[in-house]
């Protein structure tokens, strides 16, 4: 289940970004005009760019598996009780949720051509505020995780380091959402989460001796 928990993260995330990148043609900035908005959701419109919409929701059902297997595996390293692991379970599942769930690019591709200007507006806003809220999410989950690789060394502890620095910085850029500077932290947290599938997928085994001893050490921690 380990290594499955790592194949399902690595090719969700391949279909996750694939079809983000296809689905994005010619994609305003966050500051976009209404005549910006209409015209992008007008060219979101076509056949091929709403199947890879579809997939992107498909993806967060590979991001759910992944992010529970991942904390289950956090919660068995860090004893009882699992307070961290928790925590970092609730916040991630929040990043699905909204994939599957917030549907305003979805709505205002599918009718652009009869879109009002203040409304193709609204959905484009809409869509871009609720991804910044989510980077809220993404941190906490990102830094939870990273404390109990710190305190446990389930896997190497730079990775716990760099779980930390990524979900702090995705969580200032909540408050600097208008700047491009968000994708830095937001693309080295998803480079994080890749390299812990990597890590799942090739020492399943390692990983689980780690948390077995750890969870064998609980009734000694102080």
């Amino acid at each position: 289940m380990i290594r499955s928990t790592g194949l399902a993260g690595m090719v969700t995330i391949v279909l996750l970004f694939t079809s983000l990148i296809a689905s994005s043609p010619g994609e305003p900035p966050f500051i976009a005009t209404a005549e910006q908005a209409r015209e992008y959701f007008v060219n979101l419109n076509r056949g091929w760019v709403q199947t890879t919409m579809a997939v992107t929701s498909l993806s967060a059902i590979g991001l759910i598996w992944l992010i529970i297997g991942w904390c289950l595996l956090l919660s068995r390293a860090e004893g009882n009780p699992p307070w961290l692991s928790a925590v970092a379970l609730v916040s991630g599942l929040l990043l699905p949720t909204y994939l599957l769930l917030d549907s305003s690019w979805n709505v205002a591709s599918f009718g652009a051509r009869d879109l009002d200007l203040a409304v193709a507006s609204y959905a484009f806003n809409t869509g871009n505020l609720g991804l910044a809220n989510v980077w809220l999410a993404m941190g906490s989950f990102a830094v939870c995780s990273g404390w109990v690789i710190l305190s446990t060394r389930l896997v190497g502890r730079w990775l716990g380091w760099w779980a930390i620095a990524s979900g702090v910085g995705l969580a200032v850029c909540r408050f600097l959402w208008t700047s491009p500077i968000w994708f830095l932290p937001y693309l080295a947290f998803w480079i994080w989460l890749i390299i812990i599938c990597i890590q799942l997928v090739r020492q399943p085994g390692a990983v689980l001796r780690a948390a077995d001893s750890l969870a064998g050490q609980d009734g000694e921690r102080p």
